[in-house]
């Protein structure tokens, strides 16, 4: 008979995981998406990584450096100093934000519009830095637009399932909490469920972070150029705001752990 029970309870303790790791994975995803607020604190982390402004720079300074005669009288990497520099000021961090929520947008399939790095504001920052004693050069350089337009076929977009994963939180997470239940009740030995489950909690823990937040940073540091280095800026920097759903999860791991050594 207990191991009939015990059978029973590994059937709903696998299901009842997968489900919570479903729900898990659906909510950092959606948390993600929709802190717009912390937007502008994302492009700004995001800036502060060298590899990012690096990549940003040289985007734009390819896109625009043969289509002005004065800036083919500057050098190239004089200008990729002046607009990685100009990327640290806060009036340019703001305008980057903006990319950022067109990035986002994009990704859940609110938006279709072109995305474009850059603005009046890095114009002006990069003019003041390469001709700071040059009125005449200066005012030119403010006229161009210092931008790079992203292809949208280059960031993924989610947005025909992004409506979907409210409902699948919902239901994966009464129906994870019912079976995980369940597991425990029918369990002839509930303490090994308990530790189970505590072990689980704890890899589906590790599993989001190295997935949402180290992979991005990893994925970073093999990038050289590109919008992905951008996007996967972004991602690092976002990941890092979901800490609190893994540090709870975490310490439900450690907690299912505990309690399953001291019954």
């Amino acid at each position: 008979m207990n191991f009939v029970r015990q059978r029973l309870a590994t059937i709903l303790l696998v299901i009842g995981l997968i489900l919570a790791w479903i729900c898990l994975t659906a909510v950092v995803i959606r948390q993600t998406l929709l802190l717009s607020a912390k937007i502008p604190s994302y492009a700004t982390t995001a800036l502060k990584n060298p590899t990012v402004r690096s990549a940003v720079s040289d985007l734009i300074v390819k896109s625009v450096k043969h289509s002005y005669p004065v800036l083919s009288q500057i050098p190239t990497a004089q200008l990729n100093t002046a607009v990685d520099r100009a990327l640290t000021q806060p009036a340019v961090a703001y305008e980057f934000a903006n990319v950022t929520l067109q990035i986002q947008q994009h990704f859940i399939g609110l938006s279709n519009q072109q995305i474009v790095l850059g603005g009046p504001a890095l114009s002006t920052a990069v003019a003041q830095i390469i001709s700071p004693n040059n009125p005449t050069q200066r005012q030119l350089i403010e006229k161009i637009p210092f931008t790079y337009a992203i292809s949208t076929s280059s960031i993924p977009s989610i947005g025909k399932y992004f409506q979907w994963i409210g409902n699948l939180i919902s239901v994966s997470a009464y129906s994870g909490a019912v079976l995980l239940v369940s597991a425990i009740a029918v369990s002839a030995k509930k303490n090994r469920t308990l530790r189970k489950i505590g072990i689980a909690f704890i890899m589906f823990s590790a599993f989001e972070v190295a997935v949402f937040w180290l992979l991005p940073k990893y994925v970073l540091s093999h990038f050289h150029s590109g919008p992905e280095v951008v996007v996967s800026g972004i991602m690092a920097a976002a990941g890092s705001a979901i800490v609190p759903i893994y540090v709870g999860v975490l310490g439900a791991g450690i907690a299912f752990t505990a309690v399953s050594l001291l019954i």
